[in-house]
């Protein structure tokens, strides 16, 4: 196993480890995204998500794929107001300890 020290002050004490070559097998499993077919999002709803204005005649063609990033919109924002009730750290901290 090799290991790369990321460390900057070790530089002087221990070689860097060699870069390992690429092999074919490698670019075939790297991650991409592929978007399925007929299911790219019109240009409306991507200037929707910008934040760009856009015009209710153009959004509604896309009325599914709006509803959905509403509801994603409003689910997100809702979570962001969430806070962790007052007795839960007491509680785990006080689990740690009995260990």
């Amino acid at each position: 196993m090799m290991r790369e020290n990321l460390d900057p002050r070790d530089a002087a004490r221990e070689p860097l480890a060699e870069p390992r070559a690429v092999t074919p097998t490698d670019a075939i499993a790297s991650d991409r995204e592929v978007t399925p077919p007929r299911t790219e999002l019109p240009p409306a709803v991507h200037a929707f998500l910008d934040g760009d204005k856009v015009a209710e005649t153009q959004l509604s063609a896309a009325e599914r794929e709006l509803e959905l990033w509403k509801r994603i919109s409003a689910e997100t924002g809702r979570r962001r107001r969430m806070v962790t009730p007052a007795y839960l750290p007491k509680q785990i901290l006080s689990k740690l300890a009995d260990d």
